[in-house]
């Protein structure tokens, strides 16, 4: 293997390398954009939950303390009967208050008071005291404020906490109001807030003991060997909040953990609250997102048209027939209820020939509710859910759909994107009977193809400059070298040559961060760029164009005709015997058809071709026509789109 071969596979492996580095540092690059980008709406969305957990528990110690001041007004005399009445108020519609119990005890130690026991929708009535509120008594009797007690289990074996407030008369206690809260209707409190949706929370008090948590099993429990206890140790010591990206045992899924220690209520010790929320991969929600509306789509459609077929039948049949009919209905509908609601993310909906409603789920409600504060239900005209513009641009979109047509539609309303498919429903006989609809949020869908978009360009745009930056080097080297020989010999023809070639590199510079060029000016430049070379090759090179005037103004990639006739020049021998002819022409496709003999160097290794490759890239970016090359009829022949 010769010296030759050896310095082709070393460079050829160097530059297989590069693009493999390249290529990896991009794909890296592009992962941890997307990675910060989940990390990021995670913290965003633990956050906001630890607020609305704060807001919760404040809330509990609140109502308390609203009691006790409302019982202070009767703490001296006989007056349990106005005591209790106060205690029972709302009481039953609590759900996560277990007890309330009022307790006094006078100079004698002799305990009095009050409990009211929720069981089941009544509520027990009793004056004795289980043994750990009198215990709780002893303890407190010079409690300054709001307390929460450590978690335990009552006589019922329910785990419970307790909130204590006082009762101060003349700055002495004089009784104790207590909350006793159930752990478990406390984690359901959490469960049943829509704001904490992708949110996991739990609370554990300053010994170690789940107040809530995710996995019921957990609450009232002590967390001491849990994954990340360090963590949670940590945050209790300093009070300040953590973070950390952790595997949860709970869902076995990579999760964004925040913990933040909270004084409760009077208390001297931290409890502290973690809050996870899943990281999922964008590019991978946004494919299960689309099969998913899919998948749907064509179930949602199936069922539609089953229930419409149904319906119909159901009036043709005589009375018992009928009553079979409309059970066949109900349990249809239930399905496609049941299919509906079972998703959070993708609103839908379908409405009648004349846009009544006939179903819709509950995310498509609450949207209406949220943005134009419209209470939908079946039977109504989803057009009085709108107004203005967006109205007249829903019915025409519904008219669409109503005339047989499947589309789908992408725009804003309230600074949020959306993506929204209309389906015609038909019946049997083929008829279009109604339209089914789909619609999701592609907010963060549109950011990552903008920033694909905007990588992409830039791409193209170092491409563009990459070949321009070919021509200096290797073509000034050449053309000084002519110019040294015009000096003595042709000053006149030296000085016409200067000029031409500060035209050429003015106009590489002018047009340096433009992707596309009138071919007017490009075939100035190409002019220019061909007296340049004639000097080397004489009456040997030819250039002839035949462009009408109103086709000037069209517009192609800048330098591109400049690509093809340096790689005319550079491939093809040019002597006296075999000059090189480059035709130029405007096709009746609007193409520009540049043309030359073909007639090949022999003492050139194989070329890579990347003149070529540059442009195919640049016409990529710019749309969906592209070049064409080829070898016809003893011709090298180039069409180039013109836009």
């Amino acid at each position: 293997m010769n010296f030759r071969n050896k310095s082709i596979i070393w460079v050829g492996s160097i530059i297989v390398i590069a693009f493999a580095i390249t290529a990896y540092f991009i794909g890296e690059k592009m992962t941890q954009s997307t990675r910060k980008m989940s990390v990021d709406l995670a913290l965003a969305k633990a956050n906001n939950s630890l607020l609305i957990v704060e807001t919760e528990i404040e809330k509990i110690c609140r109502q308390a303390e609203l009691f006790t001041d409302a019982v202070e007004e009767f703490a001296y005399g006989q007056e349990i009967p106005l005591i209790k009445e106060i205690l029972q108020s709302d009481l039953i519609e609590s759900s996560e208050i277990s007890a309330r119990w009022f307790i006094r005890v006078d100079e004698k130690d002799k305990v009095s008071g009050i409990v009211l026991e929720k069981s089941a929708d009544s509520i027990l009535v009793k004056s004795t005291f289980p043994i750990h509120e009198k215990i709780l008594w002893d303890q407190l009797k010079n409690l300054k404020g709001t307390v929460l007690t450590q978690p335990y289990k009552n006589d019922h074996g329910k785990e419970l906490i307790s909130i204590l407030t006082p009762v101060i008369v003349n700055s002495h206690i004089n009784g104790i109001i207590g909350f006793d809260i159930d752990l478990r209707k406390f984690q359901q409190v959490f469960y049943d807030n829509k704001s904490l949706r992708r949110a996991y929370v739990s609370i554990i008090s300053k010994n170690g003991i789940c107040i809530t948590h995710p996995d019921e099993n957990l609450i009232g429990k002590q967390v001491a060997n849990h994954q990340d206890s360090s963590f949670m140790h940590l945050a209790l010591r300093s009070g300040e909040k953590q973070q950390k990206e952790v595997i949860s045992e709970y869902l076995n899924l990579p999760v964004m953990r925040v913990y933040k220690p909270i004084r409760i209520a009077n208390g001297d010790d931290y409890w502290l609250i973690t809050v996870s929320v899943p990281l999922f991969n964008v590019k991978e929600s946004v494919i299960e997102m689309r099969n998913l509306v899919f998948l749907i789509g064509l179930v949602l459609a199936l069922l539609l048209m089953v229930f419409l077929y149904f319906s119909q039948r159901r009036w043709l049949y005589e009375s018992t027939k009928r009553r079979r009919a409309e059970k066949r209905h109900l349990n249809e509908v239930s399905k496609l209820s049941s299919i509906m609601d079972s998703t959070d993310q993708i609103m839908i909906f379908s409405v009648g020939h004349d846009y009544k409603y006939t179903s819709f789920n509950t995310v498509h409600k609450e949207e209406v509710l949220e943005f134009e504060n419209e209470i939908i239900k079946e039977g109504k005209s989803i057009l009085d859910a709108y107004y203005g513009d967006f109205r007249i641009k829903m019915k025409k979109y519904l008219d669409r759909a109503l005339g047989g047509e499947h589309f789908l539609v992408e725009y804003q309303r309230h600074g949020i994107d959306y993506q929204q498919i209309f389906n015609a429903i038909s019946d049997a006989d083929g008829k279009v009977v109604g339209v089914a609809s789909f619609k999701v949020d592609i907010s963060e869908t549109l950011q990552l193809r903008k920033k694909a978009q905007e990588e992409e360009e830039e791409k193209v745009k170092a491409q563009l400059k990459n070949i321009k930056n070919q021509i200096n080097p290797h073509f000034l080297f050449n053309s000084l070298n002519s110019l040294y020989a015009l000096v003595d010999g042709e000053p006149k023809l030296a000085r016409k040559f200067i000029v031409n070639l500060s035209k050429v590199y003015r106009y590489l510079l002018d047009s340096n961060n433009s992707n596309l060029i009138q071919l007017k000016q490009e075939m100035d430049f190409i002019k220019q760029y061909v007296f340049l070379q004639r000097i080397r090759f004489g009456e040997n090179l030819i250039l002839e164009y035949d462009i009408p005037e109103e086709a000037m103004q069209y517009k192609l990639p800048s330098v591109s005709i400049q690509s093809l006739v340096e790689n005319a020049i550079k491939h093809n021998v040019i002597t006296s015997d075999k000059p090189l002819t480059i035709r130029i022409k405007v096709t009746q496709e609007n193409y520009l058809l540049v043309e030359n003999p073909y007639q090949p160097r022999t003492d050139l290794n194989h070329s890579p071709g990347t003149g070529l490759k540059n442009l195919d890239a640049l016409y990529s970016f710019l749309g969906d026509r592209r070049p064409y090359y080829g070898i016809e009829k003893e011709h090298f022949i180039a069409k180039l789109p013109l836009f």
